[in-house]
């Protein structure tokens, strides 16, 4: 993996969409590995806010996203089964 480096926007709000907006999503929006690195000479200012669905969820593409005839490019997943499988992806 090579690291690419962003330079922020003067005003800008970075938004980084997880794995389940991904999949609900149909692929519409991308999770990215993402890390910061601050220059210590600008003020910055981080909010994370994390938000998931409940274990016992299934998540799947939206109806919304495949209506239109688009093919789902996920299956529907218990989020449980899918963060266990995603935190034994390492070893």
């Amino acid at each position: 993996m090579k690291w690419v480096h962003v330079p922020p926007g003067n005003g800008s709000l970075v938004i980084n969409v997880g794995n389940a907006l991904q999949i609900m999503s149909n692929g519409k929006y991308k999770s990215v590995e993402h890390r910061v690195t601050a220059n210590g000479n600008d003020n910055r200012i981080s909010v994370p806010i994390f938000v998931q669905p409940r274990p016992i969820d299934i998540i799947r593409p939206l109806v919304e996203m495949v209506e239109s005839g688009a093919k789902p490019i996920y299956k529907h997943v218990l989020y449980l089964d899918y963060v266990k499988h995603f935190f034994q992806k390492g070893t």
